[in-house]
């Protein structure tokens, strides 16, 4: 069973906010690469943390042997890349974090941080305007064991996470337009897959095929669709939490599906029958896989389709 204690507050987490100046954008742009590589060697596992205020992500499964490759294109009058790697036993730590450049003060004007080895962020103080700050890939070797932690500020994020082997994924983004797809199978099961979201569109593809005993979704504002479509080898849970905007749920016809709900959004679900306080489809008691679905809808619509 997932470890409880990667559990959050819903608003704690979701919101964490601290006094800071302003980011003001340079008057001048500087725009550099980097890149950060790593052989896997005899690696048992991996913690990838990953930090990135804004612009355009993308991670994917590698096509060479390399345990992590990152590149970067950034603007190094404004920003400046940090990492760092360590290994204790067989387990490797890499962690990369893009970062604001001091001001003549030695102010740093918008934060991101990283606290006890959680994902921490002031989502008010990240760049809202991510058209000119950059780019970030991430290739990722797909059959070293990843416990992955990525957060993004504003811009865009395209997650194919599909073949590698993810143990968990933690997900945090502040203002983006972001894709988490799994078009093949994790090769390893998963213990918890954790969204959050603050102002944001979200799509979550083939999510039948991460292999997670948990999903964790929390989002403040926006549109949502969580499409769980995909090879579904065991049963599990979800729980999601939506202050604002339209949430869609896909589960296929052959998944055993109950939702409980509260909240005052609206709610219509295919094919679900009421019974008692829960939603249940008609193959809920006999079907191999199960998906057991908590949902909580400040203001808005939940919709749950079936295929």
């Amino acid at each position: 069973m997932p470890d409880r204690g990667l559990r959050r507050p819903f608003l704690a987490v979701v919101l964490s906010l601290v006094p800071l100046c302003v980011a003001t954008p340079g008057t001048s742009q500087e725009w550099r690469d980097f890149r950060a590589a790593r052989q896997a060697g005899d690696l048992e596992a991996v913690d990838v943390h990953l930090l990135y205020p804004g612009g355009r992500l993308s991670v994917s499964p590698s096509e060479t042997p390399l345990l992590y490759d990152a590149r970067l294109h950034y603007d190094a009058a404004d920003w400046a890349p940090r990492r760092t790697w360590h290994r204790e036993g067989g387990t490797g730590q890499f962690r990369f974090t893009v970062s604001s450049v001091p001001d003549e003060q030695g102010e740093v004007e918008a934060s991101i941080r990283l606290d006890r080895g959680d994902l921490g962020f002031d989502f008010e103080d990240l760049p809202r305007d991510a058209g000119d700050t950059g780019r970030l890939s991430l290739a990722l070797h797909p059959s070293v064991p990843i416990r992955l932690k990525l957060g993004v500020g504003a811009g865009r994020a395209r997650l194919q996470l599909g073949g590698l082997a993810l143990t968990a994924v933690e997900f945090a983004t502040g203002a983006s337009d972001a894709r988490l797809s799994f078009a093949r199978e994790n090769r390893v099961p998963m213990e918890l897959l954790s969204i959050k979201s603050g102002a944001t569109g979200f799509a979550g593809e083939h999510l039948g095929n991460a292999r997670f005993e948990r999903l964790e979704f929390y989002g403040i504002v926006g549109d949502v669709v969580l499409d769980f479509s995909g090879a579904w080898r065991s049963s599990a849970e979800a729980e999601i939490k939506i202050a604002l905007g339209e949430l869609v749920m896909r589960v296929p016809s052959n998944i055993g599906v109950r939702v409980r709900r509260s909240g005052l959004g609206s709610f219509s679900a295919e094919d679900l029958q009421k019974v008692g306080e829960d939603w249940v489809s008609p193959n809920w008691e006999g079907a191999r896989v199960q998906l057991d679905i908590t949902v909580t809808a400040g203001l808005g619509s939940v919709t749950v389709e079936r295929s």
